[in-house]
């Protein structure tokens, strides 16, 4: 028969005592873990939902604030629509367009719709729109100032007349108008420009068209000229052809404009002396320059009579 060893039997009753409190500690640490991380989110939640609160809350006192102080305020009702227009539409146009009125609250006006229906116009150059606090709202309008209208190459006519006919400014701009000024009537007119590529309110991609335009701007730039322009052919591409306002045919070179209207200049004060009337003239040429003048008509001579003579009668 075996006798167990007492120090045996009291490692393994140790052994045993030392993995169950290992165990309850487990457990109590996994159970204090889960505890915390409820505390932890709910903590969160908490603080989370108070926040959303004050916000909606802030969110709602501000809004009554806004309305109650601005929005709602008659103090703020549009009173005055000050407008400079620069003759691109009237008045009354520009309220049915934009959708302003009298009477509306200032704040609930959107600058930038208004604006934007401004900028739509191709003949609109630029446009500022700002509120004066407490009743009025400024609206300030510059066009941009046509230099020339630019026909379509198959037609000849008068461009103020023609549906494709436009107009176009120093930056190549081409535009309609909405409506004709005076001074619309008196502008030179470009011939022989394609139009097919043509994007109202953009500039037209045309070097010929570019060249016509430099000369303009050379030429306006010349405040005691004596050239007046009534048309420009562009349709050469080496050459403008120009035809001023006494019918006078005047051929340039696309280049040195300059020059070329200096000695232009000189011709015309020498017609202007001389009483004689420029026909044509190519400036192409710079030396021994072709010149022709208008001929002046001969005066009539009147013809003899030739009915007989009557007699004389004596005195007796």
């Amino acid at each position: 028969m075996s006798i167990r060893s007492p120090r045996r039997t009291n490692r393994r009753l140790a052994t045993r005592t030392r993995r169950s409190d290992q165990l309850l500690e487990v457990q109590v640490r996994s159970s204090t873990a889960r505890r915390r991380r409820r505390q932890f989110v709910w903590r969160w939640t908490f603080r989370l939902l108070f926040l959303a609160l004050l916000a909606a809350g802030s969110f709602y006192g501000v809004r009554e604030g806004l309305d109650r102080f601005f929005f709602n305020n008659p103090d703020y009702n549009l009173a005055r629509i000050n407008m400079e227009l620069d003759g691109v539409m009237t008045r009354e146009e520009a309220l049915a367009e934009t959708g302003l009125r009298e009477g509306e609250n200032i704040f609930r006006v959107n600058l930038a719709d208004v604006e934007s229906v401004f900028r739509a116009l191709p003949e609109v150059q630029d446009v500022t729109i700002s509120r004066g606090l407490p009743d009025r709202i400024d609206i300030k309008v510059t066009t941009r100032r046509p230099v020339a209208w630019v026909a379509p190459a198959d037609e000849i006519g008068d461009p103020t007349a023609s549906e494709r006919a436009l107009l176009v400014d120093d930056a190549g701009i081409m535009m309609r108008p909405r409506r004709l000024t005076p001074e619309h009537y008196h502008l030179p007119v470009i011939y022989g420009v394609n139009l097919d590529n043509l994007h109202k309110g953009e500039p037209l991609d045309s070097a010929d068209l570019k060249v016509a335009l430099d000369f303009l701007s050379t030429l306006n730039k010349k405040a005691d000229s004596l050239l007046k322009v009534r048309t420009l052919n562009i349709s050469r591409g080496y050459s403008l052809e120009v035809i001023n306002d006494e019918n006078a045919r005047i051929i340039f070179a696309s280049s040195d404009f300059d020059q070329q209207l200096d000695r232009l200049q000189q011709l015309l004060l020498h017609c202007a002396e001389s009483g004689r009337v420029l026909d044509s003239v190519n400036l192409m040429v710079k030396r021994n320059t072709p010149v022709t003048f208008v001929v002046a008509a001969m005066p009539e001579v009147p013809e003899p009579a030739t009915g007989k003579p009557t007699k004389k009668l004596r005195k007796n």
